[in-house]
């Protein structure tokens, strides 16, 4: 008998909790267990180390000064012939210069670069009537650049080079004169030079990131401050540079600065930088 009421007494026990069930059920009550999360907004200031090492690649348009702005733009063959020109005033080049830093602020650094550069008196004009000339310079130097701003995304920058520099070419000269004895045309070759000059510039660098950068600015350029010479040969279909004052019989001979101002632009690569977190309060 007591077996049979332990019996009943689990069936009714199971009936009302079942019955509870279906009630709340009914309800529409649920019992969610839901975690809250505290959120707290952080200001963290990312700053950048200076590059360990910087690698710039430019172009840029030439645009000469004194003996190198050519006759008003074009080719005269009596100024080139008394050394009075170079007969070319306009040119386009490129260059890759390498920046090292002289401390841990990053306003100093040693720079070594490489260029070419190429003159043409018809480079911006069809003037050809008395003939033409094109010159082929390569180069390369050592200097100093001052950085105003090394550790800002916006560099600001001044700078120095000594230039150690090849020049040569070849011109064509028409005698547009009938009487004048010389060839109606003659073909002149401009032996290579070595010549030492320098070059003064002013530029920014814009970082992207923290590896790649854009730079721009202008540079005035002198090749041929030291060395100058000029030598007589009886051959007026090859000659030297006659950068210097010669006397007669001497043709092509003149004191002649090769000078001329440059706009450049081009990509800056960044070695070494490192970027530090600082929790801001």
């Amino acid at each position: 008998m007591n077996c049979n009421l332990k019996g009943f007494n689990k069936y009714i026990l199971i009936f009302l909790m079942l019955l509870f069930s279906l009630s709340t059920y009914a309800q529409g009550v649920r019992v969610d267990t839901i975690k809250i999360t505290t959120t707290r907004t952080l200001k963290i200031l990312t700053r950048r180390t200076i590059p360990k090492f910087i690698l710039q690649v430019n172009a840029h348009f030439n645009s000469g000064a004194l003996e190198l702005s050519g006759h008003n733009g074009s080719f005269s063959r009596s100024d080139f012939i008394r050394g009075k020109s170079f007969g070319a005033r306009n040119g386009f080049g490129f260059d890759i210069t390498g920046k090292l830093p002289l401390h841990k602020k990053g306003n100093f650094w040693i720079t070594a670069t490489s260029n070419y550069n190429r003159f043409q008196s018809n480079l911006l004009t069809n003037n050809t009537k008395e003939g033409q000339v094109a010159y082929n310079i390569f180069g390369g130097g050592v200097g100093i650049d001052y950085n105003i701003t090394p550790a800002h995304r916006v560099k600001y920058y001044v700078g120095a080079t000594t230039l150690f520099n090849v020049i040569y070419a070849n011109a064509t000269l028409i005698n547009t004169d009938i009487s004048n004895t010389s060839p109606p045309k003659a073909s002149v070759k401009i032996n290579p030079a070595f010549r030492i000059g320098y070059a003064l510039f002013l530029g920014l660098e814009y970082a992207f990131d923290k590896n790649v950068g854009m730079n721009c600015g202008i540079r005035f350029s002198h090749l041929n401050l030291l060395l100058k010479k000029s030598t007589y040969s009886a051959d007026s279909s090859s000659t030297d540079l006659n950068d210097d004052n010669a006397p007669p019989p001497s043709i092509y001979a003149g004191w002649k600065q090769f000078a001329f101002t440059s706009i450049y632009a081009g990509i800056s690569y960044y070695f070494g930088v490192k970027e530090r977190r600082y929790k801001l309060p």
